[in-house]
Order: C-alpha cells, then structure tokens, then sequence
C-alpha cells in the first residue's frame, strides 16, 4: 500500500507539491499498518496477481459535521501502471457496496482542489462537491482540500 500511495502521490501531486520532496519521501508502511488495523476501519484492494494495484480505505466519517450514518472514502489510490484500465472503477465500486452493506447512507472523501485527475474520477462515480474546504499543508505547501459527497 505504501508503494501505491508514494507513486500515485508522486504522479497526481507534483504539479502542485515540490517533485523533488515528493520523490525524496520515504515509504511508510507503519501508516498503512495503523489504518488496516484501526477500530470500524476496512481496507479493500484491487491484486494483478499476487501484487496489489489499488486500495480504498473505509471508515465512519472523521468530520465534526458528519451526521450518524455517514461513512469516508479515507484514502483511495492506484498505482499509476493501472490507471485508465478500469481496476480503480471496479475497486470503486466495491468500495460503496462496502459502504452500503456497513449501514452507511452517503459517505464522503476529501481531495486536493489542484488534484485534477481525480477529481474528475470521481465525479464520474457519482461524488458531488459539497461545498466543504479545508487547508493542509504538506512539504511547507498550503493547499486547499474539497470535500466530495455521494448518496448510497
């Protein structure tokens, strides 16, 4: 998962995150290892083989404002050799049925306003912006989250 995050991030965030921070970053497997084990937490992957291409990362909504019911695409990634094959729509897919099954009624998920590709992916999965914006700051770049909603 690691490796999925810092290639796709490499490939999705350089054109508005320092490239030569982005490259130098290091792997952090202990991130993925907290996500996967966290409480109300679910992890999905896509595999070519025995080697993961794709991850989605489900939980309840972390949002002050989230009403009861309300579940988070935390993170979604895959790896970039598998974008435009349809393994991140299936995964997608999978995600919200997850979603759905769990007891969820809408989930939500939060993306880089600058992150162009994705954003327009997952419009065509049914999100819709919902008007919620925050800022992060990664590698000393302010930057501006969105906040994507979809009803399941």
């Amino acid at each position: 998962m690691s490796e999925i995050f810092h290639a796709a991030g490499l490939a999705a965030w350089s054109g508005f995150l320092p490239e030569e921070e982005l490259r130098a970053e290091a792997l952090r497997p202990q991130m993925f290892d907290q996500a996967i084990r966290a409480f109300e937490t679910t992890v999905r992957v896509a595999v070519d083989g025995d080697r993961v291409t794709a991850f989605a990362v489900l939980r309840p909504s972390a949002d002050n404002d989230a009403e009861a019911k309300v579940g988070e695409l935390h993170m979604f990634y895959a790896h970039p050799r598998v974008w435009g094959t349809g393994v991140a729509r299936l995964l997608m897919a999978d995600a919200l049925a997850r979603l759905r099954a769990a007891g969820y009624r809408a989930a939500t998920l939060w993306t880089a306003e600058e992150n162009h590709r994705p954003r327009a992916f997952y419009r065509s999965t049914g999100w819709r912006l919902d008007g919620a914006r925050r800022s992060k700051t990664r590698h000393g770049v302010v930057f501006t989250e969105l906040r994507h909603r979809i009803e399941l």
